[in-house]
């Protein structure tokens, strides 16, 4: 890690925040995938936009899961979600409530840790040396994540650069935007 500032700390992730990984439920049990009208959104990672807000899922677990699998346990939208399986340290943020896959993680920040501050310098980590190869891909177990070193300016400091940060972002979505209907343009022209 490069040289921080005096009045920046260095912590554990376990002493940053508490978290806890999702599950899937059975896939040969058709009554947990199953169509009802208590269903409950389901997060995969393929769900997260990076740095985005999840308002959709593709898939969905019924009640019967919700209760059985989940124990009637929800994520509360507002709840920082990464993935640390398969994509290592894609972020995002539920924007409804949801449970989640076991690929992910929900993240409950300490106090006096920034939200938003915490996702930027997690989806930067360089995972690569803390990754456990399994058959199915990478991913990184209890301990490691335990492990993984957060960078900590002062609350204020914090704030002031998520801000910096979204505001970067939004700068990037806006371009991409603006390509993208340029693009349009230009074949619809070319037609």
């Amino acid at each position: 890690m490069m040289e921080l500032p005096e009045s920046w700390t260095v912590e554990p992730f376990s002493q940053v925040a508490r978290y806890s990984a999702g599950r899937t439920p059975a896939r040969a049990n058709p009554s947990y995938w199953a169509k009802d009208a208590n269903q409950v959104p389901w997060v995969a990672i393929s769900d997260m936009k990076e740095y985005g807000s999840i308002t959709k899922t593709s898939e969905s677990v019924s009640s019967i899961a919700f209760q059985d699998v989940f124990r009637g346990r929800i994520v509360p939208a507002g709840t920082l979600l990464m993935s640390f399986k398969l994509t290592i340290g894609r972020v995002a943020t539920l924007g409804v409530s949801a449970c989640h896959n076991e690929a992910i993680i929900s993240i409950y920040p300490r106090q006096g840790v920034d939200q938003r501050y915490l996702g930027y310098f997690l989806s930067q980590v360089d995972y690569s040396d803390q990754q456990d190869r399994q058959i199915k891909g990478n991913t990184l177990n209890q301990s490691k994540i335990d492990q993984i070193q957060v960078a900590l300016p002062p609350s204020e400091e914090q704030i002031s650069i998520a801000d910096v940060l979204d505001k970067c972002r939004l700068g990037i979505d806006s371009e991409r935007t603006a390509e993208a209907t340029a693009q349009e343009l230009k074949r619809a022209a070319m037609r």
